[in-house]
């Protein structure tokens, strides 16, 4: 019961990068300095994010600095005016940043999935030396008998259904140079299904992994 559970719950979560695009000019970003941004009321979950992101760019040579440390008491998680946008570039642009790396959640949906698991034979084995384990007509029919008998010294697992709701989240990352005018500033898009997420501090890691992937492509 154990193992079914781990492969149960094992199985639940993953990440899929499902589109992703880059601009000519994204290399220019890494001459610049980086803000990365998560836009997420939760702190927590905002933190790991930026500093798994942040963390995965300084480690390609990137100067990359998270706005949980640089802008604290900034919220990035609320519906502003153009003015109060304009005003929040210019403080960025006077912190010395050129450039931004925005992650944002644009959708969450909920299914509800069956799943069956056992309905085998666990434990047994097919001895190497078909000949001793086939034998005569006898021996092999009176031991391997329909549905449970396959293999040899195996026990047989019940068949059980399980019913869930799975969650998925879609998030992107897109990355922006403030350098550039606005109609060509934007310089790549990642967009990315996570489902059954545990937490953001487990999730967080293989989210910027992925994101890192698809930028040194």
């Amino acid at each position: 019961m154990l193992l079914t559970l781990a492969l149960i719950f094992g199985s639940c979560s993953g990440i899929k990068v499902v589109d992703s695009w880059k601009g000519d000019e994204i290399g220019d970003l890494k001459d610049e300095k980086i803000l990365v941004i998560a836009r997420s009321d939760d702190m927590v979950g905002r933190q790991r994010f930026e500093q798994e992101i942040a963390d995965r760019l300084r480690a390609a040579g990137i100067d990359a600095t998270e706005s949980y440390k640089k802008f604290p008491s900034m919220k990035q998680n609320q519906e502003l005016t153009e003015e109060q946008v304009a005003q929040r570039i210019q403080i960025i642009k006077n912190e010395g940043f050129s450039g931004v790396v925005l992650t944002v959640l644009k959708d969450m949906s909920k299914e509800v999935v069956t799943s069956e698991t056992g309905g085998y034979v666990s434990g047994g084995y097919y001895p190497s030396y078909y000949g001793g384990y086939y034998g005569g007509f006898g021996g092999y029919y009176g031991r391997v008998y329909s549905p449970y008998g396959y293999g040899y010294g195996g026990s047989y697992v019940p068949s059980e259904t399980r019913t869930y709701t799975s969650e998925t989240y879609s998030l992107e990352t897109v990355m922006y140079d403030l350098n550039k005018e606005p109609g060509k500033q934007l310089q790549g898009v990642i967009s990315i299904d996570i489902t059954d997420p545990k937490s953001a501090s487990k999730v967080a890691p293989q989210y910027a992994d992925a994101v890192a992937k698809q930028l040194s492509k």
